[in-house]
């Protein structure tokens, strides 16, 4: 676009500009069509005597109407414009004009403006109770978690304090029935024990009644001393002297021998019959 071009059309914005605001002017200035009327009923009421007057009124009536139809007439046509009365109007300077227009656009954006920031306020107090609604909720949870929590620790540590206390109570209980058993067999091997000393005591003292009603007289005998050889040993030497093992009896007690080992060199007395 050339640089006439962009004048020219910045001049026909400024005409159509100033246009718009002589029009708003001359509306504000004219009375109402209401108004007009209800003025015209009361002077058709009113009997006009005087013909001169009725020629002024006339003329007065005539004369706006006219200067209104010239103005409108000047304005409707297009006013050449020079070079030295081309006026550049910003976008700050046809901002700054007051028109009814721009004051309603400016009343109705400054009405939306603050629709929207009581919109935006509410927005903002909602989602700061949403948020604190939500941190708060979760502050529960956590809480309620952690109570279950410490309540399932607890309710651990009891269980296994039980079992504790069951196993040294089974602990405690096993080690006594070991004890009584330990005790009733020692009672019962020293019952053992004491029948079988009883029953060896008794059996010695039967044993030496035996020995002693079987006890000859020595004057009754002889004595040969016999000197043990290297393989023989009582049963032999019994039935090398009495023909029968019932002398080894008779060479144990002449003998003082608690047993049947006899050693070789050994010397036994051997009694025999005269």
């Amino acid at each position: 676009m050339s640089r006439v071009q962009k004048n020219e059309k910045e001049n026909d914005q400024a005409g159509e500009l100033r246009s718009r605001i002589e029009r708003q002017k001359a509306k504000s200035s004219l009375p109402k069509r209401s108004k007009v009327h209800q003025n015209k009923k009361k002077k058709s009421k009113v009997k006009i005597k005087f013909p001169m007057i009725q020629l002024l009124a006339l003329f007065f009536i005539l004369l706006p109407i006219g200067f209104y139809t010239l103005y409108t007439y000047l304005q409707d046509r297009p006013v050449p414009v020079k070079k030295s009365d081309q006026v550049v109007f910003s976008e700050e300077d046809t901002e700054s004009i007051p028109t009814t227009a721009m004051a309603d656009d400016l009343k109705e954006k400054e009405s939306a403006k603050a629709e929207a920031e009581k919109e935006k306020e509410e927005a903002e107090a909602k989602a700061k109770a949403q948020q604190e609604a939500e941190e708060k909720a979760k502050a529960q949870q956590e809480a309620e978690e952690k109570a279950k929590a410490q309540q399932e620790a607890e309710e651990k540590a009891k269980a296994q304090q039980e079992a504790e206390e069951k196993a040294k109570a089974q602990q405690e209980a096993e080690e006594k029935a070991k004890a009584q058993q330990e005790a009733a067999e020692k009672a019962k091997a020293q019952q053992i024990a004491d029948e079988k000393a009883k029953k060896a005591a008794a059996e010695k003292k039967k044993a030496a009644e035996n020995v002693q009603a079987a006890k000859p007289d020595k004057e009754e005998y002889k004595v040969v001393l016999h000197t043990v050889q290297g393989e023989e040993t009582l049963f032999r030497i019994s039935m090398n002297y009495y023909k029968s093992q019932e002398g080894i009896a008779l060479i144990r007690e002449w003998n003082g021998l608690n047993g049947n080992e006899i050693s070789q060199g050994q010397v036994l007395k051997i009694p025999i019959k005269k």
